[in-house]
Order: C-alpha cells, then sequence, then structure tokens
C-alpha cells in the first residue's frame, strides 16, 4: 500500500479550509429541474455549514483519500456532490454506505424506511442533504434517529430549502429532537407535508406546534397520530386549529384526546374554515364529544370527510352526532367502524341518511357491524337511487357479502390448485388436513366435513362460493371426496408448479400462469378479508399460532371441526365409565369375595383365610386376562396382592389403548357388572 502511494501519480487533495459560496434559492423551477446537477458540479469542492455540526475541518480531516487498490481498479461513475459527500460522511462516522439513499440523492424523492440508520446514519443523510437541490421529498420513517437524529434533520431544513415533504413517522425523536424541524418551519415556511406519528409527544408539547399551525401558511398535511397529547394537548391543538388557514388534512389518531380533548377539537372545527379530512378514530370521544361534535358540523363548511372510528359511540351517542350531520351539506365521507353502534344503531343510520335529503354523505362506513339481510338490501337500493354507499359487516347468517367478485373469480379456477394454494398460504399441507378430518378411517370426506375444516382454517370463502368450490371438486358426483382423487390433484399441482416454474424462467408474467393467477386472487381475498374484518384476521393469527406449534392429527381434528366440547364430554364420559366399571367389577370391588366368605361361614361355620382370597383374586385376574387377549404376568405369586392390583391396573390400561380391548369393553363390563 505504501509503494502504491508512493508511485499514484499526481494525487489531488482538497484544501482543508475550502468553502465556496452556497447555493442559494434563486433557481426557478424548471431550472432547479433541468440544472441542478451542473450547478453542484461547479461547486462540487465546497460545503457551507450553519453550525459546528457540519463544519467539514471537523467532521472531515485533510488526509481522506480511500486508497484501496480494487476501488481504483473498479470503473467509477460520475457522482453528483450530495452522492462524494454522503460517501465520505459514511466513512468518517464508521457507518454502512446505504447505497439505495445514495442512488436516490440525485432524484425528487428518497423514501428509505425501515433502515434502522440511526443517530449516525442520520448524520450522515443530514450532511448528504445540506447543499442538495434535487430532493423535495423525504421519508425516513422507522430508522431509530431518535432526539439526535431529529436534531440533524432540523439543521438540513435551516440550510435546505428545497425539500417540501417531509415524512418522519416512528423514529421517537420527542420533542427534543423535534424542535429543529417547528423552528425551521416557522422561519422559512417551506413544508407542505409533516407527518411526525408514533415520536413520543406529550401532554406538555402540544404548545411547541401550536404556532405552526396557526402561522404556516403553505403547511397543509399534519399528521401527529400515534403520540400521547391526551386530553390538554388536544385542547392546545383545537384552539390553535381556530386560526389555522392552511391546514387541509390533519391526523390526529390515537391520541387519547379523551372528554375535554375531543371538545376543544370541536369547537376548534367550527371557526377553521381550511381543514377539508379530520381523522380522530381512537380517541375515545364519547357521548361529550358527539355532542360537541354535531354542534360543529352544523356551522362548518369546509369539512368532507370525518374519521370516528372507536370512539366508544354507541346508539344514543350516534343519535346526538347525526343531529349534526343530517344539516351539514359538505361532509362527504363518514367513518364509524369499530363502534358499538348495535343493528339498532345502524338502523337509525340508514332511515336518516334516507330520509334526509339536506346533507352531502356520500359514503358511511361502518364496515364492522353486523346487519340484517334487510338492512343490506335497503343499503344496496340507496346506492342505486341517490349513489350513497354504506359499507356494512357481514350479513346475519352469511360469512360475507355473496356477490364478492374476488371470491367468485376464485371459484371459477381449478378448485384442487385453491386448495393447494391456500394451503401453502396457510402453512400446512392439505393432506394433513384431510388426514386429521378422516376420523373414522374411511379415506374419504363428505361435503359437511370438508366444508368444517375449511371453515375453521379460514379460507377467505362465503358459504356460497365454498359450496360451489366443493361441488366442482366432486367430480363424480358421489357426494364425498376421495382420498385417492385428492392425490391425482397434488400431482397435478405438482406439474402445474413446474410449468409456471420454466414460464418465469423465460420471462413470462406470473400472473399469466394458472397457479400464478389463483395465487394472486387468493392473496388479494385474503387481505382484503383481514383489512375489513378484524375479527377474521384474529382467527387468522391464532389459527397460524397453534400450527407453528405443531398439533397431532387428534388435535388438529379437534381444532378443525370446532368440536372440542363434544371430545371433552366424550372423555369425561369414558374417564366416568372407567370408575365405574372398578368400582362395581369383581376385579376391584370384593363385595363377592365377601359374600362368598359369609356364605361359607354359613354353610360350614368356618371363615376363609387370607390366603384363599388371594387365591380368588388370582382367578379372577386369570378370567379377565383370556377373555381380553392380553397375557398377565404376576412376579412375587398370588399372594402378593400389591403385584395382582398391578397386573389389573396393567390390563385396564391396555384396553384403553388397544382397539381389540376397547370392542370387548362392552362384553367385559355386562360380565362383571
Amino acid at each position: 500500500m505504501t509503494k502504491y502511494r508512493m508511485n499514484r501519480p499526481g494525487a489531488t487533495r482538497r484544501a482543508k479550509s475550502a468553502h465556496i459560496r452556497r447555493i442559494r434559492g434563486d433557481l426557478c423551477a424548471s431550472e432547479r429541474s433541468d440544472d441542478h446537477t451542473r450547478a453542484e458540479s461547479a461547486d462540487m469542492h465546497s460545503i457551507t455549514t450553519a453550525t459546528d455540526l457540519y463544519d467539514f475541518d471537523k467532521d472531515f480531516p485533510d488526509d481522506l483519500d480511500h486508497d484501496d487498490e480494487e476501488d481504483e481498479e473498479r470503473p467509477t461513475t460520475a457522482l453528483s456532490p450530495s452522492q462524494e459527500v454522503y460517501k465520505k460522511a459514511c466513512r468518517q462516522l464508521n457507518v454502512v454506505i446505504s447505497q439505495f439513499f445514495n442512488r436516490h440523492l440525485v432524484e425528487d424523492s428518497v423514501v428509505m424506511r425501515h433502515h434502522e440508520l440511526g443517530p449516525k446514519g442520520g448524520k450522515a443523510c443530514a450532511l448528504a442533504l445540506m447543499n442538495n437541490s434535487s430532493v423535495t421529498t423525504l421519508d425516513l420513517t422507522d430508522n431509530d434517529l431518535g432526539p439526535t437524529g431529529g436534531s440533524y434533520i432540523g439543521e438540513v431544513l435551516q440550510e435546505n430549502h428545497f425539500i417540501s415533504d417531509l415524512t418522519l413517522a416512528d423514529n421517537n425523536m420527542k420533542i427534543d429532537g423535534t424542535k429543529g424541524i417547528l423552528k425551521a418551519i416557522l422561519d422559512y415556511d417551506c413544508i407542505t407535508s409533516l407527518n411526525l406519528s408514533g415520536n413520543g409527544f406529550r401532554e406538555c408539547d402540544a404548545e411547541a406546534f401550536e404556532r405552526v399551525i396557526e402561522d404556516s401558511s403553505k403547511l397543509t398535511r399534519l399528521n401527529l397520530s400515534h403520540n400521547e397529547f391526551r386530553e390538554e394537548g388536544g385542547e392546545v391543538i383545537g384552539q390553535a386549529i381556530e386560526f389555522s388557514e392552511a391546514l387541509t388534512d390533519l391526523d390526529l389518531s390515537w391520541n387519547h384526546l379523551r372528554l375535554s380533548g375531543g371538545v376543544s377539537l370541536a369547537i376548534g372545527l367550527q371557526l377553521n374554515r381550511s381543514i377539508k379530512r379530520l381523522n380522530l378514530a381512537w380517541n375515545g370521544l364519547f357521548m361529550d364529544g358527539c355532542k360537541a361534535m354535531a354542534t360543529a358540523l352544523e356551522v362548518n363548511r369546509t369539512l368532507e370527510e370525518l374519521d370516528l372510528s372507536s370512539n366508544r359511540i354507541n346508539k344514543e351517542c350516534l343519535e346526538k352526532l347525526l343531529a349534526g350531520v343530517k344539516k351539514n351539506p359538505t361532509l362527504k365521507v363518514l367513518k364509524l367502524a369499530l363502534n358499538p353502534l348495535t343493528t339498532a344503531g345502524a338502523s337509525i343510520l340508514l332511515s336518516t341518511v334516507k330520509s334526509c335529503t339536506d346533507h352531502g354523505l356520500k359514503q358511511v362506513d361502518i364496515h364492522t357491524q353486523v346487519v340484517e339481510q334487510s338492512y343490506a338490501t335497503q343499503a344496496i337500493e340507496l346506492k342505486e337511487e341517490r349513489g350513497i354507499e354504506i359499507k356494512h359487516g357481514i350479513v346475519r347468517g352469511q360469512e360475507g357479502s355473496g356477490d364478492d367478485p374476488d371470491g367468485m373469480e376464485l371459484v371459477d379456477e381449478n378448485p384442487v390448485l385453491v386448495l393447494m394454494e391456500f394451503g401453502k398460504l396457510m402453512g400446512f399441507r392439505l393432506m394433513d388436513l384431510f388426514s386429521a378430518l378422516d376420523k373414522d378411517g374411511s379415506k374419504s370426506l363428505d361435503k359437511v366435513e370438508i366444508m368444517t375444516g375449511l371453515k375453521f382454517a379460514n379460507i377467505p370463502l362465503t358459504d356460497k362460493a365454498l359450496d360451489k368450490l366443493i361441488e366442482k371438486l366432486d367430480e363424480d358426483g358421489s357426494g364425498e371426496i376421495e382420498f385417492s382423487e385428492m392425490m391425482a390433484g397434488q400431482q397435478e399441482y405438482r406439474t402445474k408448479m413446474n410449468k409456471m416454474y420454466k414460464a418465469t424462467q423465460q420471462s413470462v408474467d406470473v400472473e399469466d400462469t394458472e397457479i400464478g393467477r389463483v395465487r394472486l386472487k387468493l392473496q388479494r381475498l385474503m387481505a382484503k378479508q383481514m383489512a375489513n374484518n378484524p375479527a377474521f384476521k384474529s382467527r387468522v393469527e391464532r389459527f397460524q399460532q397453534s400450527l407453528s406449534k405443531g398439533f397431532n392429527n387428534a388435535e388438529i381434528a379437534v381444532r378443525m371441526t370446532g368440536n372440542r366440547r363434544d371430545v371433552n364430554r366424550e372423555k369425561v364420559r369414558q374417564r366416568r365409565e372407567t370408575l365405574a366399571a372398578r368400582k362395581s367389577s369383581a376385579l376391584f370391588d370384593l363385595s363377592g369375595v365377601e359374600k362368598d366368605k359369609n356364605s361359607k361361614s354359613n354353610k360350614t361355620g368356618s371363615i376363609p383365610s387370607d390366603k384363599d382370597i388371594d387365591e380368588m383374586k388370582f382367578k379372577t385376574v386369570q378370567t379377565v386376562s383370556e377373555q381380553s387377549d392380553v397375557p398377565i404376568s404376576i412376579e412375587g405369586g398370588a399372594n402378593d396382592e400389591s403385584a395382582v392390583e398391578d397386573a389389573s391396573n396393567d390390563i385396564l390400561s391396555l384396553m384403553s389403548n388397544n382397539p381389540i380391548g376397547m370392542r370387548r369393553k362392552k362384553g367385559w363390563m355386562d360380565m362383571h357388572v
């Protein structure tokens, strides 16, 4: 390496204090899109700093030559100044270079989520963005920046005024790491969209956002969800939105706003003239919040979408809320999912929407609410007549909408491929499922058994669609599916899998193959069911957890058929039957021996000895052993009473585990009971 350094021709070094003028925001939009690369190339030896944090004299010493012979031999491409800065920053800070981030530094959008950059990685990214004029959208969601990394981004915004869409969700920056960002927004007002969801803000931190909400003229979208503003923070933000003139989208979901926080936001909404979409889901507004929101809706004429999902809204709360909804001509979307509305509340909602013509509703979302068939029919009529869609949950007595196009499309496919792909998706083999369901060992399953097993395995099909699928599976119309048919179907599946693999090797789209088409339809339907039905999602998760524990066939059969209660009842019955047999049989009940002893004493006047009683016990054991075809050996002789009892227990154990013994159990009991 020393020799290489000595012979290296013309190595140039950057001057230690080489600072030149910073590119100011004088470029117009068209110039920036075409000429920013040339502008940066002209200044590729310059960096200016806002604070000592970005002082290249400190962070990057004089000797920065990375003299690696392999790197020198590898063909190099021209790097932009930002890319050069990023690579050198990573080497200096001893962090791994993200090629993804480096590659997108010359584009207008950098979306790098879940990369675990940490504070040091965030610092390297910040240094690269200081003089960058191309990136306008920056998304660093879930990168563990912390307060330190957040402060680096704040320093960038003080110098870089090109970034307008900023997402720093789930970085746990706290308020200490966010103050610099908020200050830059107040000073330069360049950010139009800000997402700070899940950063650990508390009640007292809401005051830091008050001026940003009130005074910013360009900030239109603000996401502060999944924090801890609670009631006091809700009051502060509620007062701030009264004066906001730019904010159009506000997300405050999952903030525990509760009563006073929700009331304050509703009051602020009365005077607000800019917010079009407001998300207050998962905040527990309850009755007071619904009353205040109804009053706000009577006055507000800009709100178009309101999300009140999971806010403890029951039938009484809904009635108060609808009093304001039916007088608001601008509200188009109302989301009320995950609330305890009940079928009575859903009926009130439907009748209000149908009877009132002054409201502007086009969509009502109560997709988690079970409804009656008549309700679903009226909802369809309402959509056809007035274009108002009510998204409701499953119809009582059905697994879901019988007209689900995705489900019906899946039924039109080869049923064997559908079931094979479903088993693969859920993590079990279809033959194992069928074997577990075949309780009588007949090597065949009827329609009811298959439907019950597939429903318990959470196949995302309605009863109607599943019935058609099984009907197609039964090609001979016998009403039963033979294992031999399933084995033939498995061979067909393997053949088609090989065809799909060969097709993909020839650059054929997976969706153009039969299995690929089935797989995509099934995945799409599964995702749809899990997104719209939390109960279905919970069942799927429990089922997969159960499979991961590795059940045997008996346990799978119980779980698939859902007959655990019947199985437990049968176990209890058998246990009681065994105990009754033990108590009443001559093997364990010596009443017969005592009776014989008394009869002998009456006839002969003599009492049998202990030896005679033991001999009688031994003969009884021999009789049972001969009837059950189970060889019994008693060590220690017939006089050893413990050995006799042990042998008797062995007989019962073998009979309960031996099919032959189980078949003869009833006859044995009749003989001895």
